[in-house]
């Protein structure tokens, strides 16, 4: 509180102390040495090499066919250049909180937890894609890796176990969704160890296991706005469960239990809790946005966005084929066979009273339909592991049939060639993916490339060609003298892609050519009118200029118009193979002691296009 109250901490102390006090709170359960050492012993059982083993299988087959894939390191999700960014301009540099008010044009607050997260491998291993793309599969191979050890603890079966490891990695939407970004993984990775651990502390009456709980819940609140679901449904549930066992928590154990979950959550949420009571209005903004227009919608608003619509666009989103999802349009969410394992996991798993792997199999779902609108896909990527833990529901159900042989053998071919089935689809789909590096348009190889080439330019460095991934490409190039020159840039399509490749080098003055935007979504009249103002407000500094355009047909109206202005400055044509084209860029050169009369005549011309 004193941080936004402005009274102090403004400085690394306030992390500091804050996850010291996480620690010293697990510290306080550690076990004593004879239990540590029963728990390093156990490391050595074979269940480890089983986990170590879908481990590996999770590694090879998310680099399958690497090189030719779209997130190849060469292609970057335009989302996830603008959480870089992001890091870059709100994070390094400024006081920690945990989150920041996102302003114009997206108007969000954004939790920074992952965003310190990715800043860690950034610094261990360069500020490029690839790191990125490490830090990404990483956070889902934890998810991964607590999803199995809780099919483990619910069944303790290798066989439950290993089917919903083959779901789960072969599900089209997590296996693409690893390498796209966002902040969502995170929280799904907290979610899911919080509700391990809960378990875990539960039932061996652990207070370890329980702290880690409390503490991976407040974490996951404090990841995304997507957490908010995992408490919501620790919420729900509390009253059913504590109706059906009431008997338990008279026992004084479970209230102290509770007591240490609870306090491990206030530890690990209190900083975004702070952020939220000084910063209620920016962190709803957002959220509150999708849900007037939803509740207008339950009031009776008229066509086209009544209650017709987001019915129309949920149903989409599910099962239609092509639907209104981002980077998978031509596949379903929930591969269709599974949807035979799936409802009678989910019956299963409510008649066993585990109501809170039903709730957050569902609460993002319901998310997604209040959302409505194309692409909104990656708001239930909280459900993924627990549909895949329902599916375990359902095998598990299977194996409980022993009573009756002739039904168990039928459901269970029934059940191996569903799985066989949803299988085939999901790697098929998978492979054909990872063939081609612009098979999904929205990992942005072609902006990638142009704003690589782009940033060696404005830099005055040889531009190699094809230009390639560099080791710190996000930020300004070190060992290179300063160019003899200024540039300002049209790009044609690369937006926040271009912005984070130069961030470093005053990306709003270098792209103020087109006002920060790129050509292709901009009126001709737009462009004039951006390019007109830039280089008249273009402040000199006794440096030559360079005005780059990318070649396209607005470009080459923009030439005509500039056209009577060519004995003041000196074309210049630049290019680059990309793929099977070439990249190409119109460069007009005005020389310093030209820089004044050239910047009155642009003055002089119309502000109207003919």
């Amino acid at each position: 509180m004193a941080h936004y109250r402005k009274a102090g901490w403004g400085d690394s102390w306030h992390p500091i102390g804050w996850l010291l006090s996480i620690a010293f709170l697990v510290f306080a359960f550690l076990p004593g040495q004879r239990g540590l050492t029963a728990g390093f012993k156990s490391l050595t059982k074979p269940k480890t090499a089983f986990f170590l083993f879908w481990v590996l299988v999770f590694v090879v087959s998310h680099l399958w066919n690497f090189r030719t894939s779209p997130w190849n390191g060469n292609g970057l999700f335009d989302d996830s250049a603008v959480d870089l960014l992001y890091l870059k301009t709100y994070v390094m540099g400024h006081p920690f909180q945990p989150a920041w008010f996102h302003a114009l044009p997206f108007l969000i607050s954004r939790e920074t937890l992952f965003h310190y997260y990715v800043w860690g491998f950034l610094h261990l291993f360069g500020y490029n894609i690839l790191s990125y793309e490490a830090a990404l599969l990483v956070l889902w191979c934890a998810v991964f890796i607590f999803t199995l050890l809780l099919v483990d603890l619910f069944f303790e079966s290798y066989v439950i176990t290993s089917t919903a490891a083959l779901i789960f990695n072969f599900l089209p939407f997590a296996f693409i969704y690893t390498f796209v970004g966002y902040r969502y993984p995170m929280t799904v990775f907290f979610c899911v160890a919080s509700v391990y651990f809960l378990y875990l502390g539960f039932g061996t009456a652990s207070y370890l296991a329980l702290s880690l709980s409390g503490i991976a819940a407040g974490l996951c609140l404090a990841s995304s706005i997507v957490g908010k679901q995992y408490v919501l449904a620790l919420a729900l549930v509390t009253p059913p469960y504590a109706a059906f066992h009431w008997k338990s928590l008279t026992r004084r154990n479970t209230w102290s239990s509770l007591a240490v979950a609870l306090y491990g959550f206030a530890v690990a949420a209190t900083p975004i809790l702070c952020y939220i009571i000084f910063n209620y209005g920016g962190y709803t903004y957002y959220e509150g946005t999708f849900i007037h227009f939803f509740l207008d919608a339950v009031r009776g608003r008229p066509a086209p966005y009544d209650m017709r619509y987001y019915v129309t666009e949920f149903l989409s989103c599910f099962f239609g084929v092509p639907g209104p999802r981002l980077l998978f349009p031509d596949f379903l969410p929930i591969t269709l066979p599974y949807y035979w394992l799936l409802l009678p996991g989910f019956a299963l798993a409510f008649w066993q009273k585990r109501f809170e792997i039903v709730l957050l199999a569902t609460l993002p779902v319901v998310g997604v339909f209040v959302s409505a609108g194309g692409t909104v896909e990656h708001r239930m990527l909280l459900a993924i592991p627990f549909w895949i833990i329902l599916m375990a529901f359902a095998f598990a159900g299977l194996l409980r049939l022993k009573r009756w042989p002739g039904v168990q053998i039928v459901l269970g071919v029934m059940s191996v060639l569903i799985l066989i089935d949803g299988l085939g689809r999901s790697v098929r789909y998978i492979y054909s993916k990872t063939r081609n590096p612009y098979a999904i348009a929205y990992f942005a190889q072609p902006d990638v490339a142009v704003s690589r080439f782009l940033r060696n330019v404005v830099a005055g460095k040889e531009h190699p060609d094809p230009p390639r991934l560099e080791h710190n490409e996000f930020n300004r190039i070190t060992g290179v003298a300063d160019p003899p020159y200024d540039t300002l840039i049209c790009p044609s399509e690369a937006y926040s892609v271009i912005h984070l490749f130069l961030h470093d080098y005053d990306d709003a003055k270098v792209l103020s050519l087109c006002n920060g935007r790129p050509m292709f979504v901009m009126a001709q009249q737009n462009v004039w009118n951006s390019n007109k103002k830039a280089i008249v407000d273009y402040v000199p500094r006794g440096k030559d200029l360079k005005l780059i355009w990318e070649s396209g047909p607005t470009t080459t109206r923009m030439i005509e118009i500039l056209r009577p202005l060519r004995d003041l400055a000196t074309e210049e044509s630049l290019s680059f193979s990309f793929g099977s084209s070439q990249r190409r860029f119109y460069v007009l050169n005005i020389a310093s002691k030209n820089m004044r009369e050239f910047q009155q005549r642009v003055g002089a011309l119309p502000d109207t296009l003919p």
